[in-house]
């Protein structure tokens, strides 16, 4: 005989509250925010769409929108699998969230965005007028907005099991359980990845201050950075691109075989090998800034113990010395993590394929060739991929050792991108360069592992 499947709600198909997440994103895109404000007895009022207030880039209180349009994404491709439990969980965080965007962006008494397009009303109606002078915004949603929230709501309500059936809180709790322990780095995954991911993009194709609202301008940016000659973006672009791609060539070789090296060195159970081991992670364990100006005052040109030890005048901060120092550096903070890597996968290595090796006659040499490389494979692909991405990112070390000295001889994307972001306000340009930054590295990393896979035994 078999046992009854408990349901959910009789007479509630699954279709319900599938068309109502569908609504919730369908009102989105109609949904808008009112603002109103008197300056000087002049009443202004405007109004945003949600959808270009998702990209407005102006309130804490908006992060809570991706969240929301994430969650309920989720919670549909949950009902179509037929996956209702976590459906029900997808959009009751749907609800939460959306919730706690309409309320704290209700209490926001000067809303960046609102500001915006309310100062550019008042200066049209003649009203000569500083911040200041605005005592606040007041702001209300349309009721299509508090259908989203309706929508959200009623769909986990009819998501909802018989509680009363132990066998329902079994599911239930065997279907949420691996989402209790996922949610908080899932929560921060979506605000600090995804979120910064889908604005740095958008921000690509606008033309943005980081205080005003973005202008979407489309493919200017790019046709600038890529076509425009005589434009000082389309010089930065190169020159960041090329130093960037030279300092992984000389860098990535030794990031793999220093820490293959001690790791094949400290696998040989010598004494002290435990000290040593912790001496070769220590710098790992520093930040960047700390790494980078102690070989400063090391490498210095006037008191530095590089120059005092080789009884030398070199200034190594100009060409050609400065990428030795840079890649030193580099190579010196980034080889404790990958040692204990290497070092995991050489214990992994049978013993006895060594004593095979040594029986046939095989020196040192040919059973590093011949069995600790192969056996090392994968975690060699996993930290060359993972070092070429690293190093593709390199920002600190030029940047505090030489900066744009030497007629930028060092300057990589990155300072590029901060410095036209930050300094000159041109944040929609540098989104730009970011984008073609995060498209190279892509590629290059596509074409990595596919020469991984097709070189690796089936």
């Amino acid at each position: 005989m078999t046992a009854k499947v408990p349901e959910r709600r009789q007479g509630i198909p699954t279709l319900v509250p599938l068309l109502l997440a569908l609504c919730f994103l369908i009102l989105f895109m109609f949904a808008s925010v009112s603002g109103t404000t008197t300056v000087k007895e002049t009443t202004v009022e405007t109004s945003i769409r949600l959808p270009a207030l998702f990209f407005s880039l102006s309130s804490t209180s908006i992060l809570f929108m991706p969240v929301s349009i994430v969650c309920i994404l989720c919670a549909i491709f949950a009902m179509i699998k037929g996956q209702k439990n976590v459906a029900m969980m997808f959009s009751f965080v749907t609800f939460l969230s959306f919730l706690a965007f309409l309320l704290l962006f209700r209490n926001e008494s000067m809303n960046a965005t609102l500001y915006g397009r309310i100062s550019t009303l008042l200066k049209d109606a003649g009203v000569k007028f500083k911040k200041r002078d605005v005592d606040g915004i007041a702001s209300s949603f349309d009721p299509m907005t508090y259908l989203m929230l309706a929508c959200a709501g009623l769909t986990f309500v009819l998501l909802m099991p018989h509680w009363k059936s132990d066998t329902v809180r079994r599911e239930v709790k065997k279907d949420l359980l691996p989402y209790a322990y996922i949610a908080p780095h899932l929560f921060f995954f979506i605000i600090f990845f995804i979120t910064p991911a889908v604005y740095g993009v958008y921000a690509a194709f606008t033309k943005w201050d980081l205080f005003n609202e973005p202008v979407f301008v489309g493919f200017d940016n790019f046709k600038t950075m890529l076509l425009d000659s005589g434009n000082t973006y389309y010089r930065q672009l190169r020159n960041g691109l090329w130093n960037t791609i030279k300092f992984v060539l000389y860098s990535v070789p030794f990031c793999i075989a220093v820490p293959l090296t001690l790791a094949v060195a400290l696998n040989t159970k010598c004494r002290g090998n435990k000290f040593f081991q912790a001496l070769y992670y220590f710098p790992s364990l520093l930040s960047i800034t700390t790494v980078t100006l102690s070989w400063r005052y090391m490498f210095s040109p006037d008191y530095g113990v590089v120059n005092k030890f080789l009884g030398s005048t070199a200034n190594w901060f100009t060409p050609p010395y400065s990428w030795i120092v840079i890649v030193a550096v580099t190579v010196w903070w980034c080889t404790g993590g990958t040692m204990v890597i290497y070092q995991s996968a050489l214990a992994s290595i049978p013993r006895d394929q060594y004593e095979a090796a040594a029986v046939d006659g095989a020196g040192p040499w040919a059973e590093f060739v011949h069995v600790t490389l192969p056996g090392m494979r994968y975690p060699m692909m996993y930290t060359f991929v993972m070092s070429v991405v690293a190093q593709f990112n390199i920002y600190g070390q030029p940047l505090m050792l030489t900066g744009f000295a030497n007629q930028e001889a060092n300057a990589v994307l990155l300072m590029y991108i901060q410095e036209n972001a930050v300094k000159k306000q041109v944040a929609g340009m540098s989104a730009a360069m970011a984008l073609i930054l995060g498209i190279f590295i892509m590629a290059v990393s596509f074409m990595q592992l596919r020469l991984m896979k097709a070189n690796s035994p089936d």
